[in-house]
């Protein structure tokens, strides 16, 4: 069940530690293996099998197809306060690629990448570091080794900016770095009275979303009005303002969480309403950019549930949404208690959201360290996305990683009899949205299920894992694809066979 949960106190507590040496960076090549008790629960995967210290983090490489995800605990390696997981094939099996020393408590990480850069940033006592994975160079931020929170993104060009909240004062201020984060020559001060800040880079053009508790901040913070601004960048790693600063959240209720997205000419504020027995999730949209902003609507309310700590990231065609569904039940959450959804919206239609559909079967599980649900875009063209939670196993926290791909929608048959290989006709063909495709699989083995377009480019894969012998019926989401022929194909050992299905929209 959620306790009453202060980010504010949250934050400065852990800020709070001194370290009495500069953190340390290895990168393994090859990377080490690593065995994570990997029980899959439909299709949940485990990713470390104990508890994250702070807020884990990841992205997806898309040169190279490998998610990454940083956690933040010093269980998985001793000595170790972050250790960097990778897995190349969407969470099935993860290795070491790489880990932070000495051995502390780090609150929070935030990884960015675009291209071949991959980027993992972390809060270490009270200063900022970049850590580049890829060339395993570790940089300190210098300018202020003060700082109470940060947020970071990356533009198109690979430059990384970073925001800041000043510690013992409300400054924010704004750098940039084209140098892959050793050096940060640009910076923007943008308010004596702000905190908690996000930056989010938009997923056309590299104009950013600024948002921040301001005007005036409140004695509990987190009651403040949110603020929002735009800045684009004007030359590597240098930001110049667009249009004006504006309060599009009011201040006077309890704000705990809020995160602001923008795509296309199209942006959303996402933000936490009430306190404990009464919290809700609400969005406000811009249709122009972040310009100006319409009216609040509540996402995913349920009667005697709080919806809190979520994710939201741009995909190809509009926002994807995860977040916490809590029943505020007595003793430890279950499937049935505590929930982490997903829903989305189109750029075309900002403000309408699909139905949430839950993808945990390890319930989330509450804590004040604050590790919150993380997504993790691909950008390919089927949109695929994933996300990272700490959720329960018996009575075991872990931290798990799901791929929207595969969310929970495959229904078999284990006890079934199957003695041969066959892939059914989907239906209904034509379809729109979702169509079933019916497999069996006459032997236990590595099933792998994926959609192509007609040019024979892959558009996502429904299934990729050892499955055991039987029939199985599979749900196919075109909701974020274009009308057109598709193939789909299936493929176990030395059989394969390919279908056509027909999305009309």
């Amino acid at each position: 069940m959620k306790k009453i949960f202060t980010l504010l106190i949250l934050l400065s507590a852990l800020s709070a530690y001194t370290h009495a040496q500069s953190p340390r960076a290895e990168i393994y090549n090859p990377p080490l293996p690593f065995i994570a008790d990997n029980t899959n629960w439909g299709t949940d995967y485990v990713v470390s099998s104990t508890e994250s210290l702070g807020r884990p983090s990841g992205v997806y490489r898309t040169t190279n197809q490998q998610v990454y995800v940083a956690v933040p605990d010093t269980n998985i390696i001793a000595g170790k306060c972050i250790v960097l997981l990778m897995s190349t094939n969407n969470g099935a099996n993860w290795s070491v690629a790489g880990s932070i020393s000495p051995a502390t408590i780090i609150p929070k990480t935030k990884m960015v990448a675009k291209g071949d850069s991959v980027y993992c940033f972390f809060m270490y006592g009270t200063s900022v570091y970049t850590w580049n994975v890829v060339t395993n160079n570790l940089s300190q931020f210098t300018n202020y080794t003060n700082v109470r929170d940060f947020d970071v993104t990356i533009s198109s060009t690979s430059s990384l900016y970073l925001i800041c909240d000043i510690l013992g004062n409300n400054d924010v201020r704004v750098f940039g770095s084209a140098t892959g984060g050793t050096t940060w020559p640009n910076a923007i001060y943008l308010t004596s009275t702000g905190a908690f800040p996000r930056i989010y880079m938009s997923g056309s053009g590299d104009t950013c979303l600024i948002n921040y508790y301001g005007v005036s901040i409140t004695a509990d913070t987190l009651s403040s009005a949110i603020r929002s601004v735009r800045y684009r960048e004007s030359a590597l790693g240098a930001l110049s303002i667009v249009g004006s600063f504006s309060t599009p959240i009011a201040g006077g209720t309890v704000k705990d969480e809020f995160i602001g997205v923008r795509n296309f000419d199209k942006a959303w504020i996402f933000y936490t309403s009430g306190t404990t027995g009464n919290i809700d999730l609400n969005c406000i949209v811009s249709t122009d950019g972040g310009v100006t902003f319409g009216t609040p609507f509540t996402i995913g309310a349920m009667p005697s549930r709080d919806e809190y700590w979520f994710d939201a990231k741009v995909y190809n065609y509009g926002v994807d949404l995860i977040y916490y569904s809590d029943s505020l039940q007595t003793g430890n959450p279950t499937n049935q208690s505590d929930k982490l959804f997903e829903c989305y919206a189109l750029a075309t239609n900002p403000s309408s959201f699909s139905t949430p559909v839950a993808f945990t079967q390890n319930p989330p599980f509450w804590s004040a360290t604050g590790y919150i649900p993380t997504l993790i875009e691909y950008y390919d063209a089927g949109s695929d996305a994933a996300a990272i939670w700490v959720g329960l196993s018996g009575t075991s926290k872990k931290l798990f990683f799901d791929r929207y791909g595969a969310i929970t929608r495959i229904r078999g048959g284990e006890n079934t009899i199957a003695d041969k290989y066959s892939l059914g006709q989907n239906y209904p063909n034509p379809f729109n949205p979702e169509t079933k495709i019916d497999f069996t699989v006459p032997v236990n083995g590595q099933v792998i299920v994926k959609v192509y377009d007609v040019t024979g480019k892959e558009v996502m894969t429904l299934i990729n894992k050892e499955m055991s012998k039987g029939s199985y019926s599979v749900t196919f989401d075109g909701a974020k694809l274009n009308s057109g022929v598709y193939f789909y194909k299936l493929t176990s050992g030395n059989y394969s066979e390919t279908k056509k299905m027909i999305l009309v929209k």
